[in-house]
């Protein structure tokens, strides 16, 4: 059974991931990326955050069983999955932008909520799998 460390980093990265999700099928619907957005699912990303500290503050004996080696591994994996998103996703999204009338801008948006979103869709991928938690 997971801690309460652990379930506070998963709820976290499960907002996280809805809002992207949100995000994306607002976009399918016409609405147009703003900054805005970003600033969104970054304070998202920030709560949760701060929701862990708060919590390894409480409870400080949750720390420990939720940075297990699966879990340390599985949080390394999420920023390695993170850059080579948004590496790949840059260029992507650059090509389609040339291709396309999309503007680079918006593109660049959409970076960063690819390298906000993909560390926690790893991180709930991992949990999930029974390697992180």
């Amino acid at each position: 059974m997971m801690n309460l460390l652990a379930i506070t980093r998963l709820t976290g990265n499960i907002l996280l991931i809805a809002a992207v999700l949100l995000l994306t099928i607002m976009m399918f619907w016409g609405t147009a990326i703003a900054p805005f957005h970003v600033i969104v699912i970054g304070a998202l990303a920030l709560l949760g955050g701060v929701a862990q500290f708060m919590v390894s503050v409480m409870r400080p004996r949750d720390i420990k069983p939720a940075w297990d080696e699966q879990s340390v591994a599985s949080h390394r994996g999420s920023y390695q999955f993170g850059y080579w998103s948004a590496l790949i996703g840059f260029w992507a999204l650059f090509l389609y932008s040339r291709v396309s009338n999309t503007e680079v801008d918006s593109s660049f948006l959409w970076v960063g909520v690819i390298l906000m979103g993909a560390p926690s869709l790893w991180m709930i991928i991992a949990t999930f799998l029974g390697r992180a938690g």
